[in-house]
């Protein structure tokens, strides 16, 4: 129903934190953190008062998920309030501290930027305040590589994402069946805290026991086509032999195909945006895994309000397995034209 402006909120607090040996990490001891979802504060969704925690607000999968947050949320009549995490832990983690404190809302809706930071917030102090917790594209409280079932936080209602390790582990998989002869890889990733990064890094750990292959680069980013374009310049111009860069979001990707130019490397995308899937169709990109920033913030928003009006909800909502997808994640040239781009 109404939707205030992004918030932001200086990390000037947790910065002192930081400077003092005491500081927590956030993690909590699974004995004291809620495991039990807390009775619904109210029975109709329009009741609800959402606080969105979104991880940024820089690219075009962020905006698309924003923009179905608010759609969602008039839909279902809630209030929705965004919040602009800038891709810092620290400021998201003193946006849903002076969410708390505010009063002002029944259910928090949360993209983590480090699950870890957050996870006391969101499993001890948000039940505390009554205030229901839904999850979703980065699991929290050291679940970031974690399969199925287990990347859902007991105590919150719902996990939904479609980036888990096992997703990861078959694109690193593709790649190896696609080079009998062993190749070159470079990676490049977002923040280094983020699930995504842990989940695509931990994955790439194959490539060490398979014969031929070997990881000459790995770079991290703030996600943005210019840091990738950076990141992959360096790359390119200290390892002429690469043979293959996997980048882990199409907005990414767009800066490593400016970097590679006119050289012979396949690049691997994530992402699966509109001109990823162009890409792909060209054969300037070898495949896209898809992502679905929709799907994933309407599931996230809808699990609360089924919740709330006495409806069970899955724990986790594995969106590799959507129906919106044509049995797979991954679009490759053979099957392109079955996928549609969510944003």
């Amino acid at each position: 129903m109404k939707h205030r402006p992004l918030l932001t909120v200086a990390a000037a607090g947790v910065a002192a934190c930081l400077a003092m040996a005491g500081c927590s990490s956030g993690v909590t001891d699974s004995a004291s953190a809620s495991t039990e979802i807390i009775a619904p504060p109210v029975s109709d969704p329009a009741d609800l008062k959402i606080a969105y925690f979104s991880a940024g607000t820089s690219n075009s999968y962020l905006q698309a998920a924003i923009d179905e947050a608010k759609k969602t949320a008039d839909e279902i009549g809630a209030d929705l309030d965004v919040f602009d995490g800038a891709f810092d832990a620290q400021v998201q983690f003193d946006q849903m501290q002076q969410a708390l404190t505010s009063g002002k809302y029944n259910a928090f809706v949360v993209e983590p930027n480090d699950g870890n930071l957050v996870c006391d917030i969101l499993t001890q102090q948000a039940p505390e305040k009554k205030v229901l917790v839904s999850v979703f594209n980065l699991p929290i409280c050291g679940r970031a590589t974690k399969l199925g079932e287990e990347t859902h936080q007991p105590g919150t209602i719902t996990y939904v994402g479609g980036q888990t390790l096992d997703v990861y582990e078959d694109w690193v998989q593709d790649v190896i069946d696609s080079h009998p002869d062993g190749a070159k890889i470079a990676l490049v990733s977002g923040p280094d805290l983020n699930a995504n990064t842990l989940c695509f890094f931990k994955a790439a750990e194959a490539f060490a026991k398979a014969d031929g292959f070997e990881v000459v680069a790995r770079q991290t980013t703030d996600y943005t086509t210019p840091k990738a374009f950076d990141a992959a310049q360096t790359i390119v111009r200290a390892n002429a032999d690469v043979d293959v860069i996997m980048s882990n979001f199409s907005g990414m990707t767009r800066g490593v195909v400016e970097a590679v130019g006119d050289r012979d490397v396949e690049i691997y995308d994530f992402g699966g945006d509109s001109w990823a899937l162009q890409n792909v169709r060209s054969g300037s990109l070898t495949s896209s895994v898809m992502m679905l920033p929709r799907v994933e913030t309407r599931e996230a928003i809808e699990a609360v309000a089924r919740y709330v009006k006495g409806e069970d909800v899955p724990t986790f909502i594995n969106l590799a397995e959507s129906d919106t997808l044509p049995g797979t994640p991954f679009a490759t040239a053979e099957n392109v034209a079955q996928f549609t781009a969510e944003y």
